[in-house]
């Protein structure tokens, strides 16, 4: 199982490598590529697109190939589009390249996701998604260090293509560990029936009590986050900040969530997942709070960290607690629901507030994060509601199997003293004889 624990964290490092690539390379592409400037928005819609199809169609996926398998041809899809990106003459060839990008990245997150919310603890599901933090880190540093060396924006998309071609090497060697997982030996010796074998079609999973509001929990969630990271550059320019300044804070902002669920991961441990998604949406709105006050100037970046350091938990620690509220039948479906919801809120929700600033100023940002975060607790609180007696069950659950490890650990300490206390009492008895023959 620690392996696969290596090759899971090793594959959400991936799945953010080829997300940060494209902004950071793409002014450099468009020279190249003849392109216009606003043609990476195409790029990216493209992308978005892919990744809600895929999303919707990953549980029937998950059925007939299993996780590990789907994952792996997944991500080789993506090294494919990557290598094809770095081989691209002609914009159109980037268009094409980006469909298998969207696609295969779509699958891999609703795929790891239901597998780490089925299978792992609370404290993995968030560190895994810093994990992807890391990779999204790597992706323009490995930009920068191709254009150092002079194999320029190409050259870093064709290292990534090797990179993600390595991470499907120890997906294929991992391959019997996953089946071990998903398909565990029951007592009497057969296969127990996984939990995803029952197909569930998307009609039937949007009539379950708490499905839409799912879906809306995710759009709202995306649009907060997404749009934390899009206008707070700008609108610390807008408040009188250079450049440079606006960039670091974006940067600042993106390190703060890494960092955020990396701390999360540990509160986990101790910590229920709807705690650490009320903590989150809390820090979020006393940072909304705080950025409208009469505050000095310089404090106005420090409140952009406590909107990422917000935002943190609140993502995977509603991924994690999706198999206690719906059931790990429907957690695919469940998951792929909520995956469809935000990437549908990452594409709608930012660029609308762009029209609001474009016709007002982007000074109304923070109003905008407010709307977003009272709509996103609105969600998660009729979620809570409709899904509390689900929730709770799980975590009485979830308490009794803690409390039967704590017995077993303490049986078994137990035992060990036991054994201990007996090996002394024979080497003392052994000691005694010799002394005792010694002195005949």
């Amino acid at each position: 199982m620690t392996f696969l624990l290596v090759v899971i964290y090793v594959a959400f490092i991936g799945l953010g490598l080829p997300d940060t690539i494209l902004g950071a390379a793409w002014p450099l592409m468009q020279i190249d590529l003849n392109a216009p400037l606003s043609a990476a928005g195409l790029l990216s819609i493209i992308v978005s697109a892919g990744t809600i199809v895929s999303s919707l169609i990953t549980p029937t996926l998950i059925r007939k190939l299993g996780t590990g398998k789907l994952v792996s041809l997944s991500i080789a899809c993506t090294a494919l589009a990557a290598a094809g990106y770095g081989l691209s003459s002609d914009f159109w060839m980037l268009c094409l390249c980006a469909v298998p990008m969207g696609l295969g990245a779509g699958a891999i997150d609703v795929a790891l996701n239901n597998f780490a919310a089925i299978h792992l603890e609370s404290k993995h599901t968030n560190w895994l998604h810093a994990s992807w933090g890391i990779g999204a880190c790597l992706g323009p540093a490995i930009l920068s260090a191709s254009v150092f060396v002079g194999v320029g924006w190409r050259g870093a998309y064709e290292l990534n293509a090797v990179l993600l071609g390595a991470i499907v090497v120890m997906m294929l060697v991992a391959l019997p560990l996953w089946k071990r997982v998903e398909k565990p030996a029951s007592p009497n010796g057969g296969e127990r029936r996984s939990s995803q074998d029952n197909e569930i079609s998307l009609r039937a999973a949007l009539r379950v009590p708490g499905m839409k509001l799912s879906f809306w929990t995710f759009f709202f969630y995306s649009a907060l986050e997404i749009s934390t990271g899009l206008w707070c550059g700008t609108y610390l320019v807008a408040r009188g900040f250079s450049p440079e300044v606006g960039a670091l804070a974006v940067s600042m902002m993106f390190a703060s969530v890494m960092v955020g669920r990396v701390a999360s991961g540990f509160f986990a441990i101790k910590f229920t997942d709807m705690r650490l998604v009320h903590a989150g949406i809390a820090i979020v709105i006393v940072g909304c709070f705080t950025l409208v006050l009469p505050l000095p100037l310089w404090f106005t970046p420090a409140c952009i960290c406590l909107l990422g350091l917000g935002c943190a938990p609140v993502y995977p620690s509603l991924i994690h607690a999706t198999p206690a509220r719906f059931g790990t039948e429907l957690s695919g479906r469940a998951i792929s629901i909520q995956m469809a919801g935000s990437y549908v809120g990452s594409i709608i929700m930012p660029p609308a507030f762009g029209l609001v600033a474009s016709h007002f100023s982007v000074i109304l940002w923070p109003v905008s994060l407010a709307v977003f975060v009272s709509c996103l607790l609105t969600c998660v609180c009729l979620l809570d509601y409709v899904t509390r007696k689900k929730l709770n069950n799980a975590f009485a659950a979830e308490r009794i199997m803690d409390v039967l490890h704590q017995v077993e650990e303490m049986n078994a300490t137990r035992n060990r003293l036991r054994k201990e206390r007996r090996r002394a009492k024979r080497k003392a008895k052994l000691l005694q004889q010799q002394k005792a023959r010694k002195g005949q």
